[in-house]
């Protein structure tokens, strides 16, 4: 990979998932993209992944290895964002995988068009239980209109699937996220990657660049997975969506226009059936 390749960061928080790690770790070795710093968060893991972590290390000077106390995933991921030194930042999950060329194909989006400030990629879902692999927001979508609003257009996305909801699935400028101080909200397990999304498009005026292939392995239904429980409760969704609502008004001067409004509901909406099925896997 030639030296004028821009240096792109990944950030792994890492809590007990000593074997996937491990795995997931080989995979980035193996990433045809090769300037990268990869770093990984180890928040206390109770399991051997700190050790393993550390003897990956040392066959490979690209991992950076991080421990500390167990404070949750968005403490992990924002002391990797500190760390981070890259043009580019990625956020990986411990458990979950990504084809070969996932950096590859991220950074080449996004240094082909300078108007572009986020690139995101379709996904693999994997759910664990029922056996079963989906590929998902692989389908086009419409580029944004010369008169199509921001919030609009980030709304129709939201709406029409969940390609926008977490962090995984992107890559990110790291300069304006360290410029404007850009963190994950602590203390929080849902839709904490939607509230940084949002922050950060708040901020940036470029943008979304898609990707319709299924580069990033989401495995759900894994031993650390809180999604499942959180997802069962109305409040953390109404908090979403009041940050979502707080975003709108941001980007159009403090306005929430009548589309938007209309679009917000349809929205909610969207959320109450998604509740609903999280409840009843809950009870499955």
């Amino acid at each position: 990979m030639p030296k004028s390749e821009p240096l792109v960061s990944v950030v792994i928080p890492v809590w007990n998932t000593r074997e996937s790690v491990k795995k997931l770790i080989n995979k980035l070795f193996s990433q045809t993209y090769k300037n990268l710093e990869i770093i990984a968060v180890d928040d206390g893991s109770s399991d051997d992944s700190l050790c393993i972590l550390q003897n990956l290390a040392k066959n490979d000077t690209r991992l950076k290895v991080i421990h500390q106390k167990n404070a949750g995933a968005s403490a992990a991921r924002n002391a990797g964002i500190e760390r981070a030194q890259g043009k580019y930042i990625l956020f990986i999950d411990s458990d979950d995988d990504v084809a070969e060329d996932f950096v590859e194909k991220l950074v080449q989006r996004i240094e082909s068009d300078s108007e572009v400030d986020l690139v995101v990629t379709g996904m693999r879902f994997n759910k664990l239980r029922e056996g079963t692999t989906t590929d998902v927001y692989t389908k086009p979508h419409h580029t944004r209109h010369p008169k199509e609003r921001k919030a609009d257009y980030l709304l129709g996305l939201l709406i029409r699937d969940g390609r926008m909801y977490g962090a995984v699935n992107k890559v990110f400028r790291l300069k304006p996220i360290k410029k404007f101080g850009l963190k994950f909200e602590e203390g929080r397990d849902f839709a904490e990657d939607t509230k940084f999304v949002l922050d950060y498009l708040e901020r940036m005026p470029g943008e979304i660049g898609l990707i319709f292939e299924p580069l990033y392995v989401y495995n759900f239904g894994t031993d650390t997975s809180t999604v499942k429980s959180s997802s069962t409760i109305w409040e953390n969704w109404e908090k979403s969506y009041a940050d979502l609502k707080n975003w709108v008004r941001s980007v159009s001067a403090g306005k929430i226009h009548l589309k938007s409004r209309m679009l917000l509901g349809l929205v909610k909406l969207r959320w109450h059936v998604s509740h609903y099925r999280a409840k009843k896997r809950a009870r499955s």
